[in-house]
């Protein structure tokens, strides 16, 4: 196969799927354009590997979906470190997870990030209501980079201090996600790819549906059964929802994407699905 050929055939699909993922991860349009040619090099690269790898489980849009969204992480994790908004950011709306961009990931002031919302993002609320919704969101954590001398020269501070709290609820997380790392490697193709599809995509079950076939009461119960699956490897490890939530709780803790989605709606904390899917 000329994959060359494939790759230039498909640009225009793999374009509007990166709109799509760049607008559903916030990004600005700049940073959707340096996603764009982020893709693209890796689409590319090593002589189309990552095309190569099409092995027709699935529709060619869905395989592309998957794999701009691995490669949207790789972006946003190379660009930021592990950042993600906080799970009441995100039940506020995308304007509480501007702000919480802004602040947190891109570290304005909170007053740049209020002149930011209005002249380039053209929120529309009154700066009183962006104050009351930052209000609203909880304290979190500021990351900041510093150079490799000033870091190691806190290391070696004699008055540094351990929270041994947060020592304790991060190893938490660590065996958590090595139960549902072990627990999806268990799931076949398919149900990887109905997670995928879900869950990093965000996409209702209709919407899956019509891209890759079958009905979506039968989806719903195929879902349902890989989380309950899910749900179950963490109980027998000891693990409750009460337990999840708690960590959920703990901000100062940035959660890869995967585990903090799946300990939100493993938890509870989210409705799996809604009336209108």
């Amino acid at each position: 196969m000329d994959y060359e050929r494939l790759f230039l055939r498909h640009l225009d699909l793999i374009d509007q799927i990166v709109r799509t993922t760049g607008r559903r991860r916030h990004l600005s349009p700049a940073e959707q354009e340096d996603l764009s040619g982020f893709v693209r090099l890796r689409l590319i690269e090593n002589n189309y590997a990552a095309l190569r790898k099409f092995q027709n489980r699935s529709t060619f849009w869905t395989y592309l979906a998957s794999v701009i969204e691995r490669l949207s992480m790789d972006f946003c994790i190379e660009r930021w470190g592990r950042w993600r908004p906080s799970a009441m950011a995100e039940r506020l709306g995308p304007d509480a997870v501007l702000l919480e961009r802004l602040v947190h990931r891109d570290s304005h002031s909170f007053e740049e990030a209020l002149e930011l919302a209005h002249n380039q993002h053209h929120v529309s609320l009154s700066e009183s209501q962006l104050r009351k919704l930052w209000e609203t969101l909880p304290v979190r954590t500021r990351q900041t980079r510093v150079p490799e001398e000033a870091a190691a020269e806190v290391a070696s501070s004699d008055t540094a201090e351990v929270n041994v709290e947060e020592a304790a609820h991060r190893e938490e997380l660590r065996r958590i996600e090595r139960i549902l790392t072990e627990a999806i490697a268990r799931c076949t193709d398919h149900e990887r790819m109905l997670l995928a599809l879900r869950f990093d995509q965000g996409l209702k079950i209709a919407e899956i549906a019509a891209a890759i076939g079958g009905s979506p009461p039968t989806l719903h119960r195929h879902l349902a059964k890989v989380l309950g699956d899910l749900r179950a490897a963490l109980q027998s490890a000891g693990v409750n929802a009460g337990d999840m939530s708690r960590l959920l709780g703990h901000q100062s803790i940035i959660l890869s994407p995967l585990l903090r989605d799946a300990i939100e709606r493993l938890s509870g904390n989210v409705r799996l699905f809604k009336r209108d899917e």
